[in-house]
């Protein structure tokens, strides 16, 4: 058994944006990279053929170079002005003797390897196979006025479809106008059974850039050495004991270590580069203000926290007193609940500096949204 698959992304996202969206940052690569992954894992799967805007080709080259894919069996063809026309060019490319063709929206990333596996054994059942998803919502026809519509009666489509090859060709060639989905197609002009799977509610379209929203992890460390001194700041809680942090700021390492957990998931350079020591705007200056900047930062690329975890490493002070009123503050401060944060402290067994009571140092990990 041979099968052709036929990625459509032949538009030009205008509903996206500035930038086409097939190109936006999704997973380690892009958009329409990861949308032709899952269908290299398949030995069936003899030519991917991509319907791309012919303005768009030597950028989808380069995203897959970049994502070090290399593979014969990815062609390129121009896509159409609709979708259907874009399916159709898809068709002329793909290879004589194949039997089954699977068309896939480029603008969706997520397709599994086992929904592609379910939608193939529907075709090789029926001959044609789509995976649909139950509404949720109410459903209302606005043609004139708003009335009800019965729910249970409709399905949410998605691909990708398996047709065979005999049957997609024969629909295609009689279409003669523009279509949203293929099967659609096959059933007015094809005729024949058609297997429906449960499709994923993960698998979505790409439209808008919320679609592609993810969430970021992050991860940071710090430590300070320590001197004779009357107490330390730890997560903007003063704790008094009798030492005081050798510093630039006000030397709180667990603030210092999340705001570059932060400046980490959102791609940017650490807090180094954003308060350099040798400006001395930032001398004895209060490490919660800097992370309000640095949570600025976060904010202005659309992202917010969802969850904290810090833990802080110091022989001395006991640090477990004060453990509740850090949660209370990084609540305040973060604006998420304190079950989301997480705080531990732990000596170093009395190993190196640290267990010296010569420095205290800190590590941090955050998930943005």
């Amino acid at each position: 058994m041979k099968i052709n698959v036929i990625i459509t992304a032949g538009g030009t996202s205008q509903r996206y944006g500035v930038e086409n969206k097939l190109f936006a940052p999704c997973g380690a690569t892009c958009v329409i990279v990861e949308a032709i992954k899952p269908f290299l894992q398949f030995d069936e799967i003899s030519k991917i053929v991509v319907a791309i805007h012919p303005s768009f080709s030597d950028e989808l080259l380069n995203s897959l170079e970049n994502a070090h894919i290399e593979d014969d069996r990815i062609k390129l063809t121009n896509g159409g002005e609709t979708r259907t026309k874009t399916v159709k060019n898809g068709l002329r490319a793909i290879d004589d003797d194949c039997d089954y063709v699977i068309v896939h929206d480029g603008a969706r990333p997520y397709a599994s390897v086992s929904l592609i596996r379910q939608v193939v054994d529907g075709a090789i059942e029926c001959g044609a196979s789509l995976p649909l998803l139950k509404l949720t919502d109410s459903l209302v026809n606005i043609k004139s006025g708003v009335k009800s519509v019965d729910r249970t009666l409709y399905r949410r489509v998605q691909t990708p479809v398996c047709v065979e090859k005999s049957r997609l060709l024969s629909a295609y060639a009689k279409c003669k106008r523009d279509f949203y989905d293929d099967i659609s197609v096959v059933q007015k002009y094809a005729n024949g059974d058609v297997k429906i799977v449960e499709g994923d509610e993960k698998n979505i379209k790409i439209t808008t850039k919320e679609d592609l929203k993810t969430n970021l992890c992050g991860i940071g460390y710090d430590i300070h050495r320590m001197q004779d001194g009357n107490g330390i700041k730890l997560l903007g809680t003063l704790i008094p004991c009798e030492f005081s942090f050798v510093a630039h700021s006000d030397g709180d390492v667990a603030i210092h270590a999340l705001m570059d957990a932060i400046l980490s998931a959102i791609g940017e350079k650490d807090i180094g580069h954003l308060f350099p020591v040798d400006d001395t705007r930032y001398d004895g200056a209060d490490s919660v203000d800097l992370l309000r900047t640095v949570l600025q930062k976060a904010t202005d690329k659309g992202y917010s926290v969802i969850n904290v975890s810090v833990s802080i490493i110091a022989e001395r002070p006991m640090l477990a007193p004060y453990i509740d009123a850090m949660r209370n503050n990084m609540s305040a401060i973060l604006q998420i609940p304190c079950q989301k944060i997480g705080i531990t402290a732990t000596t170093n067994e009395q190993v190196g500096n640290l267990g010296d009571c010569k420095s205290i140092a800190s590590f941090a990990t955050i998930l943005l949204g």
